[in-house]
């Protein structure tokens, strides 16, 4: 706890270093939503979508895109806080040190992730009050329904996050392996369009990533939609995987840790 806590307030320190960086913390949100925002004026009065009623379900295209934008913002926010943090150490010269120090390695990039995750709630908290009162487009009542399914959700991108964290002590030039992999997860779990477009390919691998089990979980309970494939095999493909991938996160992340530190391969950026 005292290893998590330091870690924290060693990143609020950098964080109050940048006033431009909180600034832009108010800010972002309603920048990479406007493209969204002009799309529905055009093509979707009043946020609905013959379309994609046609494909799920329902027309409410505003609180579809809303509930994938929440969710593509975790997803980002541990790919981004785990992956890069390591790469961030490799840039300024500190993985060695930070590797050397006699504390748990898995315990470091989760408390640098513990402090995005505080920034991230902060961020659509702002995002939530912000789309209300300039957009006038609220949130559907019925998500706050599922905030208990959010709680093995963070699990299972944890086990994500920490076996991406070992990849990036492999690759070493993170920015475009962390970069392309949240594009096509945020794309292949249709957090901005239904997976029931793809062709089947596409389709197939959608179906083989836990987080779009996740996503329509959420969609069903709020908007009523027809899910992918039958509920209750949603529900056990998620919890199953919720549990399995934080062990494989972890023993890959060991795994991978140890033939670095056997190879020396540590200090070679």
């Amino acid at each position: 706890m005292n290893l998590l806590g330091a870690i924290i307030w060693k990143n609020i320190l950098e964080y109050r270093r940048y006033p431009m960086e909180i600034a832009f913390t108010f800010l972002m949100p309603i920048v990479w939503f406007l493209p969204t925002y002009f799309l529905i004026v055009s093509f979707a009065p009043q946020g609905t979508s013959i379309g994609l009623a046609s494909w799920i379900g329902t027309d409410n295209f505003f609180s579809f895109y809303m509930i994938g934008l929440i969710v593509g913002y975790f997803t980002a926010t541990i790919f981004w806080s785990m992956g890069f943090s390591l790469k961030r150490l490799m840039d300024i010269g500190m993985l060695e040190t930070i590797w050397v120090c006699p504390i748990s390695k898995l315990m470091y990039i989760i408390g640098e992730s513990l402090f995005s995750l505080i920034r991230l709630m902060y961020e659509i908290t702002i995002l939530i009050f912000m789309y209300k009162l300039v957009f006038r487009m609220a949130v559907p009542p019925a998500i706050w329904q599922t905030i208990p399914y959010f709680i093995p959700f963070i699990f299972l991108m944890y086990g994500f996050g920490i076996a991406f964290a070992a990849l990036v002590l492999l690759v070493k030039d993170a920015n475009t392996m962390i970069d392309t992999s949240n594009f096509l997860v945020q794309t292949l779990t249709g957090t901005q369009n239904p997976p029931q477009v793809f062709p089947r390919f596409f389709l197939a691998i959608s179906l083989a990533i836990p987080i779009t089990y996740f996503l329509d979980i959420i969609r069903v309970h709020t908007l009523a939609i027809n899910p992918l494939v039958p509920y209750w095999m949603e529900i056990a493909i998620f919890i199953t995987a919720s549990m399995l991938f934080p062990i494989i996160g972890v023993w890959l992340f060991k795994h991978i840790d140890h033939r670095c530190r056997i190879q020396g391969s540590l200090h070679v950026h």
